[in-house]
């Protein structure tokens, strides 16, 4: 059962845990989450990164409530075992010559999501590799998909697995804009900003043009201004009768964040600080910046990006690993400003290089960004814009020429 905690930790925490800086930081995650602190020291020998003696009774117990569970025994207890192996084969055995089968076995089996998750996401993964679309439209219309069944970390896992399989094949998914669950738990939590001209682009333009619902419809109209912007198109202001109140603060900077894009900065510095005298007495108001300050590094507005430091420098972030890991962003816009001010930032690059929480799509941008500021912060000029070049090249967007990266600080 070991095998299958530490199984469930990395899922939860997003990432294998393989060295001591892994270990640094699952603490701090698992301090926030649990309110129990459990030493790095602890965690390295557990993960037998260093010898030790075996786990404590209270190590297991504060890893099992890390992972939803009320203790080591409640693991044990209720992770599927051996009892559910000939479920599990019938349902293996009829994923794909019964699929209506298959998911009414786990409706029925199981209680728990995490006992059918990853088995949902091998029939999607199966039938998308053999173009079965009535399976995916069965699978994604029933209600073992429904997010209200989910916890945000189960969403994230779902989204984050399913995702890359439709990133990564050259079918069109449009046929599944109809089905109940398939752009609430893929489209949705899986942004994948470096498909923007692949699938979840197409899929993104057909969802701006069929919906009626006014947050889908607000969200896929940021995915097509930010698309336009890295395809150095034309970016149009959007127009919206939602308020900040009306959905979720992620969605409301990421629309703030769309004004960064506009030719003209005519108003844009107004409408900004009407955003944040707007957020500031809120409780969830360090959620409003993340997408909104990365358009402004896309956008490469370092004087906002200094305004936003000075107008939100009274702002506490106190979980420094909340798991959408969009918090690095922070320390991403303390480099920039600190390279633009004149200053040498090794340190700071190397630990945004080391130690980063970014994931997914936004991991390769980020990654452009650091050979940016190593550019503008190396003598070798040179051989640090051969390496922004192979990044850029791998993202394929118009926008990242070499002029983007020479003058960046410029």
């Amino acid at each position: 059962m070991l095998y299958q905690l530490k199984n469930n930790i990395s899922i939860k925490s997003g990432f294998k845990i393989k060295n001591r800086g892994d270990c640094v930081r699952l603490s701090s995650m698992i301090s926030i989450e649990t309110d129990y602190d459990l030493s790095y020291n602890t965690l390295r020998r557990f993960y037998g990164i260093v010898k030790g003696t075996a786990p404590s009774e209270r190590t297991l117990n504060i890893l099992s409530k890390y992972v939803g569970f009320s203790s080591y025994k409640d693991f044990c207890f209720n992770y599927p075992q051996k009892k559910n192996w000939a479920i599990y084969q019938r349902i293996y055995n009829s994923l794909y010559t019964d699929a209506d089968y298959s998911l009414k076995l786990m409706e029925n089996e199981f209680s728990r999501q995490e006992e059918y998750i990853d088995l949902l996401i091998v029939l999607i993964c199966g039938a998308t590799v053999i173009k079965q679309f009535l399976i995916l439209k069965k699978v994604f219309n029933s209600e073992l998909l429904n997010p209200e069944r989910f916890n945000y970390s189960e969403s994230l896992y779902f989204g984050n697995c399913v995702g890359p399989i439709f990133r990564d094949t050259k079918i069109d998914f449009s046929g599944l804009i109809k089905t109940k669950f398939f752009s609430v738990n893929v489209y949705n939590t899986f942004v994948d900003i470096c498909s923007l001209n692949g699938n979840y682009g197409k899929y993104n333009k057909k969802v701006f043009n069929s919906t009626k619902d006014p947050e889908q419809k607000l969200f896929s109209n940021c995915i097509l201004q930010l698309s336009n912007f890295l395809n150095k198109k034309k970016v149009y202001p959007i127009l919206t009768t939602i308020k900040i109140n009306d959905v979720h603060p992620i969605l409301y900077g990421r629309y703030i964040g769309t004004l960064a894009f506009l030719k003209s900065e005519k108003g844009i510095r107004k409408k900004i600080l009407d955003f944040l005298k707007l957020i500031s007495s809120r409780k969830d108001k360090v959620e409003f910046l993340y997408e909104f300050m990365f358009a402004l590094i896309l956008a490469n507005k370092i004087s906002l990006l200094k305004f936003i430091v000075q107008k939100t420098e009274d702002y506490k972030i106190s979980k420094p690993y909340y798991q959408e890991y969009h918090y690095s962003l922070f320390d991403l816009r303390d480099t920039i400003v600190k390279i633009d001010n004149g200053e040498n930032a090794d340190k700071e690059i190397r630990y945004l290089r080391d130690n980063n929480l970014f994931r997914n799509s936004h991991r390769s941008f980020i990654e452009l960004f650091i050979s940016i500021l190593d550019y503008e912060n190396s003598k070798r000029k040179k051989r640090k814009l051969v390496e922004y070049n192979k990044i850029a090249k791998k993202l394929n967007y118009p926008i990242f020429d070499e002029d983007y990266c020479i003058s960046y600080f410029n």
